[in-house]
């Protein structure tokens, strides 16, 4: 074998060999293999920041909320806490949520500060303890909706995170619900009933029912359709198949005073089965009570600054933005114009009062009252179209005449869609015209519990059939009621879009077993403008405990949202 024969043997040799090949196989499994580790812990390096960015977002946040929650248990032990201007927690000491440290020490801690009122005073531009009501409160000038409310600003943190809120509070209103009633029972004054009925259910004896139903209760009956939230002081009568709350809404239905019915109402001697378009189905029974003003004078005052005031009953027809006056105890003069094309008043308010020399002279009973003989009576008669916002109050009556509704829906129908919002408030009675054949009337003057049935004695000529009403309605120390209300033929559905409060339920129509006897079927549907806007000078309740009517999330340390 020659030398070049063996080397070519050798390298044959050689390059059949495959030692060392595994080795580098190997290598290369495992730099690719470190590769995909270091990307995947790269990945879920950065993904657990996220993570934890996200669940500090979520505890901040929490945390703010807990700060809401802290301030809402002062108010609830002390209403007039704001007054206090007291901050819960500082930023440089925020106060702990109990229980929320997590196991890497992590926690939610909050600081809680007032805000001053956006119409405070430049000489005092903070919340000031000894003048809170200027620095905190948002006045009436300019704060529109908010007027009347204060703000808090709730600042949560965790970990390097923080978030804040915004939340306002405002004192309920009867706004806030399309029926309000303290008693669901016929006024007193109405029924000569003894001073002891009025009371809630279950307390009213068996002398307490006057011309009303048993003991005096007034029932909701077939075709009655409360389409929003309600809220009584007393326990809901029923008798048929009424509807409380439009479905899907949320609307809440209220009882706070229910202790007779656990359930907030009674089947009042009849079948059927309410419905109680509600998050539960049911009534809420643990609201919080709400107590109306014992009078509307306050708005005299207003109405005589920059407003009208009248004297002796006054007729008031409405016209888009200008109105037709009648007033015989009173002036053409700036305060008090009479005539036709009269402007609404500069700030919105205009008020009626009894002729103080004379008195009114006239106590009102809804069994054939007098159209005729209140002229001394600080009475406004009112129907119309109107355009813009504007308040009427009175100190005797307001008698609802006719349809009273904006001028985009001429013909009385659907929702008002302007911003223009109607209040009519009557220290006495809020009540719908409805004159009747008086002599066909029992020597009582009262038709179902005469000698003559209800539909014996006709509607006379006048008399509202489907009456629709655009306005918020307060009858501060009686009741929203219809004149001979137990007396003709039914006149149809009484539409109100707006609100309805009254000390008293006054009764607007009788039934015969659930159904419609005279008078009028309820269709009473919340006007949601009324919760960001009200009438001029509405008149609020004088006792109820503050809420959060909004929460606003802005930036950190922001007040403006």
């Amino acid at each position: 074998m020659t030398i070049c024969t063996k080397i070519r043997a050798t390298l044959r040799r050689r390059l059949r060999d495959e030692r060392g090949f595994t080795m580098l196989l190997a290598l290369f499994v495992l730099v690719i293999t470190t590769l995909i580790l270091s990307g995947a812990y790269l990945a879920v390096l950065s993904d657990t920041h996220l993570s934890r960015n996200d669940l500090d977002q979520k505890r901040a946040y929490a945390g703010a909320q807990a700060g809401i929650q802290a301030y809402n248990y002062q108010l609830n032990q002390n209403e007039n806490y704001w007054q206090t201007c007291t901050p819960l927690g500082t930023a440089s000491s925020p106060i702990t949520v109990p229980g929320s440290t997590d196991q890497g020490g992590g926690s939610e801690s909050y600081y809680v500060t007032p805000l001053p009122a956006s119409t405070a005073p430049a000489s005092d531009p903070k919340c000031d303890s000894s003048n809170a009501l200027a620095t905190m409160i948002e006045g009436s000038s300019g704060a529109g909706s908010a007027s009347g409310s204060f703000r808090i600003q709730s600042v949560g943190t965790s970990g390097n995170v923080s978030r804040t809120i915004v939340a306002q509070y405002k004192p309920p209103s009867f706004l806030n619900y399309v029926y309000y009633t303290d008693y669901e029972t016929l006024d007193p004054s109405v029924t000569g009933d003894p001073a002891s009925c009025e009371v809630h259910y279950p307390n009213r004896g068996s002398q307490c029912g006057g011309n009303s139903a048993p003991y005096g209760s007034i029932d909701f009956i077939n075709g009655d359709t409360i389409n929003g939230p309600l809220h009584t002081e007393d326990t809901l009568a029923i008798c048929g198949n009424p509807v409380f709350g439009r479905p899907g809404a949320g609307d809440a239905i209220e009882a706070a005073a229910a202790t007779g019915a656990p359930n907030g109402w009674y089947q009042d001697g009849c079948s059927g089965t309410p419905t109680f378009n509600t998050a539960t189905g049911k009534v809420n029974t643990a609201a919080t009570s709400i107590t109306p003003p014992s009078t509307n004078t306050s708005l005299l005052s207003v109405a005589q600054s920059g407003g009208y005031v009248y004297t002796g009953a006054t007729t008031i027809v409405l016209t888009n933005n200008t109105m037709s006056v009648t007033s015989p105890g009173t002036t053409n003069a700036t305060n008090h114009p009479t005539g036709t094309n009269v402007p609404f008043p500069s700030n919105g308010v205009i008020y009626v009062s009894t002729v103080s020399s004379a008195g009114c002279g006239v106590s009102y009973t809804p069994f054939n009252p007098s159209y005729t003989n209140d002229g001394n009576c600080g009475n406004a008669y009112v129907s119309g179209t109107y355009t813009q916002s504007l308040t009427i109050a009175t100190d005797n009556d307001i008698i609802i005449d006719g349809n009273i509704c904006t001028t985009t829906t001429t013909t009385c129908s659907g929702a008002p869609t302007t911003n223009a919002l109607l209040g009519l408030i009557a220290d006495y009675f809020v009540r719908i015209y409805h004159p009747v054949d008086g002599t066909r009337q029992s020597s009582s003057g009262n038709c179902s519990s005469g000698a003559r049935g209800a539909q014996d004695v006709t509607n006379d000529s006048g008399s509202l059939t489907n009456p629709t009403i655009y306005a918020a309605i307060l009858a501060v120390s009686h009741s929203f009621i219809v004149d001979n209300y137990d007396c003709g033929s039914p006149l149809g559905t009484l539409t109100v879009y707006g609100a309805i409060a009254q000390l008293y339920r006054g009764t607007v129509g009788t039934q015969d077993n659930g159904n419609v006897a005279s008078g009028y079927v309820k269709s009473y549907n919340y006007d949601d403008r009324l919760q960001n806007e009200e009438p001029p000078y509405f008149l609020d309740p004088v006792s109820a405990q503050w809420y959060v009517s909004r929460e606003t999330e802005c930036a950190a340390s922001s007040s403006s949202c």
